[in-house]
């Protein structure tokens, strides 16, 4: 089984192209590669090539197969949108909360988060965290530092957290400044990416660093691919390639994915 916690409805504005599309492009993509679930992660602004929470609470709500995150811009929290935050929670609608500092100028620390990780913890559901640079922008890096979400981490021992991309390309830093946080998460997403590859040190690289985390804790690495802007099956391909026991393969491409989101 293979569980995606990681994908997004995207549309290309260059070509015609409508999100209802491209979900029945990401349930063929399933269906091809034999994954179980996906999870959908909204944009945290209408407008934007990527679906909104409404759209995505929409796209997804007949479709067994497809969970999804829900997310706000931090300027946008408010009593009425943590209520909604709230009720879809839950209803289970959604299955954890993502942040995405760098796109956003806001570290993980702010404490307009903090409504936001309550209800995480109230509901034992992840905060997932956008971490590394962002093509063209490698300042952009200094909103979601590892040194910024491990703090988050410290306060709130019980919060899960999940750290997308690993932090790229410093993998080897983010590696060394988790340790020995258990309630800190990886995701897979980007990782077999060309250009993350490239800036990352090489693929041998990539899977040094996460062959030394589950091996550091088998429990902590989640499959991700960040479709439709990454392949899905370079990951699957990478996960594959891994020096790993195939229970440690299980643990990664669906087993840890299926209790820190709360999957059935």
């Amino acid at each position: 089984m293979i569980i995606d916690s990681h994908t997004h409805f995207i549309v290309d504005k260059k070509k015609e192209g409508s999100f209802a599309k491209i979900k029945d492009e990401l349930m063929l993509n399933i269906d091809k590669l034999g994954i179980k679930y996906s999870i959908v992660i909204p944009d945290n602004v209408s407008g934007s090539e990527c679906a909104d929470l409404n759209t995505v609470v929409e796209m997804t709500k007949d479709e067994k197969r497809l969970y999804m995150l829900g997310t706000l811009a931090v300027s946008d929290i408010n009593r009425q949108t943590l209520s909604k935050i709230n009720i879809l929670f839950k209803n289970k609608i959604i299955r954890g909360f993502k942040i995405f500092p760098g796109h956003d100028p806001v570290y993980p620390t702010d404490k307009r988060w903090i409504p936001v990780f309550k209800l995480c913890l109230r509901y034992n559901f992840p905060l997932v965290v956008h971490t590394g640079i962002n093509p063209g922008d490698k300042k952009c890096a200094r909103y979601n530092d590892p040194k910024h979400i491990v703090k988050v981490a410290q306060k709130y021992p019980k919060l899960k957290i999940v750290l997308s991309h690993y932090f790229w390309p410093k993998l080897d830093y983010c590696f060394s400044i988790t340790k020995g946080f258990k309630n800190i998460y990886f995701d897979t997403s980007a990782l077999a990416d060309p250009e993350v590859v490239r800036a990352s040190g090489g693929i041998r690289k990539i899977r040094e660093i996460l062959v030394k985390t589950i091996k550091r804790d088998s429990e902590s690495v989640i499959f991700g691919s960040d479709w439709p802007m990454c392949k899905t099956e370079l990951h699957i391909n990478l996960i594959n390639s891994l020096g790993i026991t195939k229970e440690e393969k299980n643990k990664v491409f669906y087993k840890n994915a299926k209790r820190v989101f709360k999957l059935s």
